[in-house]
């Protein structure tokens, strides 16, 4: 290396050094785009747009909640913000399936989560229940485990996405049992054919399956999650029988790859700040959604690359596959 050379080296990167504090102290200064790559109105929608408020107070600047609804979150929200310019001005609303799941299911896929995107952190976790028509001779996971066991074919379970159908194969591995997953478009079309009989098991959000629960309903078998709902905490979690299980829905905030990590920290400790204001986690609670967030980008990046491993192993056990 020639003494110019390593002069100019030397002198970037005391350059980077000098500026990376400033990338932060001017940051933002205008306005920030987070992509929600979900239509108006459902819980993802709800959480981007309280959450993009508060943000954007304490940032001083406005958060612009951009929805752009596609199938598996993946052309309009994920691919475009893998494309954005790494500036901290554009975000992703980054759900388990963008992340960890899409890369496994589709042949195809034009983007890769584990390149194009910068973490930041999680700020959710929406828990899913195992549902049960008031009929099932069933109160409790083992009860359903014992019966099915019993009798091979008893239960069939409904479901109406990839996080789910993950989940009921992992159920189905761990417990040993063959039960038939029947998937249906939607969750609405499922909870109909809960309450009607056409099923006796039904996989769903808690936020969808909650008020039937309260209103007796329907039965809640056992909910995805490391602990207890705040919401619900007599009912009981996956991991008190199968410990280690937690294959729910969660939300996270990613950017661009090579945002600058400056940039990046800032974000991390103001969406913290976000989370732990106390109306932003009572209002999200009261929708059935448990506010998250991760210890620090890197905890982040290492919980998503714990969770791609683990839905790879069940989506190529179940053979499950999207074009």
């Amino acid at each position: 290396m020639t003494s110019t050379l390593c002069r100019l080296i030397c002198a970037a990167l005391l350059f980077a050094a000098l500026t990376a504090p400033s990338f932060a102290q001017t940051y933002p200064s205008r306005p920030i785009t987070l992509v929600v790559p979900f239509a108006p109105g459902g819980p993802a929608d709800f959480l981007g747009r309280l959450i993009g408020l508060k943000l954007g107070e304490r940032l001083g600047q406005q958060v612009v909640i951009e929805n752009r609804a596609s199938g598996a979150t993946t052309i309009a929200g994920a691919l475009a913000v893998a494309r954005a310019k790494p500036d901290g001005y554009t975000l992703l609303m980054a759900i388990d399936g963008t992340l960890v799941m899409n890369p496994f299911l589709f042949a195809s896929l034009p983007y890769d989560p584990f390149k194009d995107f910068t973490p930041i952190t999680q700020i959710a976790a929406v828990p899913s229940a195992l549902t049960a028509n008031l009929k099932v001779p069933a109160n409790t996971l083992q009860e359903v485990i014992d019966i099915e066991k019993a009798k091979p074919g008893t239960f069939n379970i409904g479901f109406s996405t990839p996080t789910s159908q993950v989940a009921l194969g992992l159920l189905n591995q761990l417990a040993g049992t063959h039960m038939v997953l029947v998937p249906y478009r939607g969750g609405t079309t499922q909870i109909t054919g809960l309450l009607a009989g056409d099923i006796p098991l039904g996989h769903e959000s808690v936020n969808v399956a909650l008020p039937l629960y309260r209103d007796k309903k329907i039965k809640i078998i056992a909910l995805t999650g490391t602990k207890r709902l705040s919401l619900a905490p007599e009912l009981p979690i996956f991991a008190e029988t199968f410990p280690g299980f937690d294959l729910g829905i969660w939300q996270s905030i990613v950017a661009p790859a090579g945002t600058p990590k400056p940039i990046v920290d800032k974000l991390h400790a103001e969406f913290k700040a976000v989370l732990e204001t106390p109306d932003v986690r009572d209002r999200i609670i009261t929708a059935g959604i448990e506010p998250v967030v991760s210890a620090s980008p890197e905890a982040f990046a290492a919980f998503v690359r714990q969770q791609a491993d683990v839905r790879s192993k069940v989506i190529k056990s179940v053979g499950m596959k999207i074009e």
